[in-house]
């Protein structure tokens, strides 16, 4: 912890704009959204798979444009990007508040989705990875720390606004606050950044040369490679088993917990309080895993982060003791809390920052396109027969063959 103040001694304004960033996004995440499904419901009229089926579609498309919008954090300002997207978060906000029919509804949960759940956390962890070279591990999560105080915070927020003042002017005063205070703390916590920007410029083309001077190297670790370059790069496809894994199997499970709760006689309020611990113990290994990746690095961390998850997902298959959940949720925790840190400083390290905003970008649109088909293919399994415990194994065996997947693929990065 010490580290940690001293590191936000030298540069908390600029931490603290990636923790903002973070939180932020909060209205674009799943749990958010879905804390006003039942009013959304009875508005518009929709059965539950009505509702899905929507927010399927918005999430989708998100991911489709990610890819584009999410890399022009590489052309843009960081000043201009960020007030851009913080922006269009909050017309998001006032479609969602003011729009009538589902053609409404379905532009707003595409604009939450696209800034929300993706921009802002991406614009967040690139600008951390990016910016930060000796510290980034520990920058990296402090930022992610945005994600738990807002999963902290929100539902019970959100809850209270929307008994006092309807759940469409909840929206309208999010949307609000995101123009009038979040966009001036956004500029104010960015001041001096054109400098900062200056110096990575200048140390981008300082290892220019060096890679030129020793013959340019393709595995030499000051390439900062394009989007097209990792595109044909072996490597990339065997460590993406291991980043998509935490996001799809666990929303995939997740998604479909009631069927889980009744089929292993689990009481929910039980597994309620095993959900604060899994959120407790994702903020705890997000605080540990920087310095562990300052220190070690996240290459030698990414082969091994997925261990604990494989561990819990285990006990499902196992055990339908209430114990079984817990393990579940404490092991998945930890695997969570290193995910966000671990993988966008992978990136950063194996092919530069100089592209970084562009392959964070295809990666994060890659990760939302698992989350929304698991769900689906998890409910056809069940639908079919094929039981909770099965599908919890096919989760550990996807997990048990992507950590030497990804060995293999560091090997490619290395050249080793």
């Amino acid at each position: 912890m010490r580290d940690y103040l001293i590191f936000f001694r030298q540069d908390g304004r600029f931490l603290f704009y990636g923790f903002l960033l973070a939180f932020l996004s909060s209205s674009g995440q799943t749990y958010f959204i879905a804390l006003f499904s039942a009013e959304i419901r009875h508005e518009y009229s929709l059965s539950h798979g009505d509702f899905g089926l929507i927010f399927s579609m918005g999430t989708l498309a998100s991911a489709a444009c990610l890819i584009w919008a999410g890399r022009k954090v590489d052309d843009f300002d960081l000043r201009l990007y960020s007030v851009i997207v913080v922006t269009g978060l909050a017309i998001a906000c006032g479609v969602m508040a003011g729009g009538q029919g589902v053609i409404f509804l379905f532009l707003a949960l595409f604009g939450l989705r696209l800034c929300g759940q993706g921009l802002l956390g991406h614009t967040s962890q690139t600008a951390m990875a990016r910016y930060f070279d000796s510290g980034r591990g520990k920058a990296l999560s402090i930022a992610s720390l945005g994600h738990a105080f807002a999963q902290a915070l929100f539902p019970s927020l959100v809850v209270l606004m929307v008994a006092i003042v309807g759940w469409r002017a909840a929206w309208g005063w999010y949307g609000a606050v995101l123009v009038l205070v979040m966009i001036p703390l956004v500029l104010m916590l960015l001041r001096g950044h054109g400098a900062r920007h200056a110096a990575l410029m200048t140390r981008l083309a300082r290892a220019d040369e060096a890679v030129r001077a020793t013959g340019n190297n393709p595995s030499g670790i000051d390439r900062q490679w394009t989007l097209g370059q990792v595109l044909r790069h072996p490597g990339f496809y065997l460590v993406m088993s291991n980043v998509i894994a935490p996001g799809m199997l666990m929303t995939g499970l997740m998604f479909h917990q009631i069927h889980m709760l009744e089929v292993k006689n689990w009481d929910i309020s039980w597994f309620a309080f095993c959900f604060v611990a899994y959120s407790g113990f994702s903020v705890i290994t997000g605080i540990a895993v920087g310095p562990m990746i300052d220190r070690y690095s996240a290459r030698r961390l990414i082969t091994l982060y997925l261990t604990p998850m494989g561990i819990g997902m285990l006990a499902l298959v196992v055990s339908d003791h209430p114990g079984a959940v817990l393990l579940w949720f404490v092991l998945s925790g930890a695997t969570s809390g290193m995910h966000r840190s671990v993988i966008s400083a992978y990136w950063a390290e194996a092919y530069g920052v100089r592209h970084l905003g562009a392959i964070r970008a295809l990666v994060s649109s890659v990760s939302v396109v698992g989350t929304a088909i698991s769900p689906v293919l998890f409910g056809w399994m069940i639908d079919v027969g094929v039981s909770i415990e099965v599908i919890a194994a096919l989760c550990v065996i996807w997990i048990a063959l992507a950590m030497p997947a990804t060995w293999f693929g560091l090997r490619y990065s290395t050249g080793k």
